[in-house]
């Protein structure tokens, strides 16, 4: 009979808590300011070795010539809540993705616009594409997801590397051999 009246009055008081918690907000946002926190994934879409990158001066790895993706580097704080004045610093050196070439770095800097997000996610994906270009996506979905919101994930040319598919130019082209004549 005690623990018949001890688990009802455990589930009274429960029931009676229950309302209390779901008027409040979640401990992390009041704990966090309305911030959030995301991993860092490259995405390059060039022929360029992309040697280091930064995201408002947080280290956010590399990335070789149109790979990226597949590694995360912890990471940016942003707001939940999209605005359009919302922005990051972005910074990243390139050089050739040949190895026989000298490394000679290169250093890239670009105020760049976060896209619009509904909700907050796991991963600010940095699109670095053709002639300069950036796109910076907060979500938890990767390049290459039917709803993902941003370019397909990079895919190199057909003849990359060009330094693999081009004949020497020491090297002379290959004759057949003569045959003696009988």
């Amino acid at each position: 009979m005690h623990r018949t009246v001890l688990g009802l009055s455990r589930l009274l008081l429960l029931c009676a808590l229950l309302p209390l918690g779901a008027c409040s907000k979640p401990a992390s946002e009041e704990e966090d300011g309305g911030m959030a926190t995301a991993n860092i994934s490259p995405y390059n879409h060039t022929g360029d070795h992309i040697g280091q990158l930064y995201v408002n001066g947080q280290w956010g790895g590399n990335s070789y010539a149109y790979g990226g993706g597949g590694s995360f580097v912890c990471c940016i704080t942003y707001p939940r809540k999209w605005n359009s004045k919302l922005v990051a610093e972005v910074k990243w050196t390139t050089s050739s993705s040949n190895p026989s070439d000298p490394r000679i770095l290169t250093w890239h800097e670009k105020v760049v616009p976060i896209e619009r997000y509904e909700k907050s996610g796991t991963t600010l994906n940095v699109h670095f594409l053709p002639e300069g270009q950036v796109r910076l996506l907060i979500t938890n979905l990767s390049a290459g997801h039917p709803d993902y919101p941003g370019p397909p994930p990079p895919q190199a040319p057909p003849d990359w590397p060009p330094w693999e598919h081009a004949q020497s130019r020491q090297d002379k082209p290959l004759a057949p051999p003569k045959l003696a004549e009988h």
